[in-house]
């Protein structure tokens, strides 16, 4: 399924005028957060060149993410006001797959890879920039992943990867140690008046192209 979302999804965004070029990595650091499903993605290509996990550094708890993309858009949904700083921190540290200046791992990058992006330099302008309605859909998108990871979990990608390396390792350590938080499935998509139709065609598209059930919830 991940493979039909990301196809889908590039094809979504394939007319959109990025800036973005092999060897530009500002945007890749240690911020980025995965499913358990996308670090297997990651484990098995690594695998699958006898490749090793390289060292994944312990960012401490500034890393570990207080809800998951689901758990606050329930709580918007409900009218309920989200804790204080509810999104991941930011952290600048390098990615530990990055070198020079190049992906290792790009084939199977995770979402939160493949949704950054910007019509401008990022180096230039010190901000990335992208049409609102790429910011709904990558909304959409993470909370897609987060369903279909059902009793999976979530976190900082090198909290993933390492409680993953661990489960392969025959042990067997606790998610909320390991900073995780289990997935949620999606209680409604946040999606702003006007961007409506954008969403159900990528929805429907993906249920067609069998990358969802067919009575999966957002597609009504």
């Amino acid at each position: 399924m991940l493979t039909k979302i990301y196809g889908i999804y590039q094809k979504e965004v394939a007319a959109i005028p990025f800036a973005c070029r092999e060897g530009c990595a500002a945007c890749c650091t240690q911020s980025v957060t995965i499913t358990t499903v996308e670090g297997r993605a990651i484990t098995a290509f690594l695998a699958g060149q006898e490749r090793k996990l390289p060292p994944l550094p312990d960012l401490g708890e500034r890393a570990r993410p207080i809800m998951t993309t689901n758990e606050l858009a329930a709580d918007c949904l409900a009218g309920r006001e989200s804790e204080p700083e509810a999104e991941s921190p930011w952290i600048y540290e390098p990615c530990v797959f990055l070198r020079n200046e190049r992906c290792t791992v790009y084939p199977v990058r995770p979402f939160g890879c493949r949704s950054f992006g910007s019509t401008r330099s990022c180096l230039d302008q010190g901000i990335a920039e992208v049409p609102e309605w790429l910011v709904t859909l990558n909304s959409v998108v993470n909370q897609l992943l987060e369903d279909l990871d059902r009793k999976g979990f979530w976190g900082n990608m090198n909290d993933v990867l390492a409680y993953l390396d661990k489960l392969a390792g025959g042990r067997r350590p606790e998610p909320g140690k390991a900073r995780l938080l289990p997935t949620r499935q999606v209680p409604g998509f946040l999606v702003p008046p006007g961007e409506e139709r954008m969403v159900n065609r990528f929805l429907e598209e993906l249920v067609r192209s069998g990358g969802l059930p067919r009575d999966f919830m957002g597609c009504k």
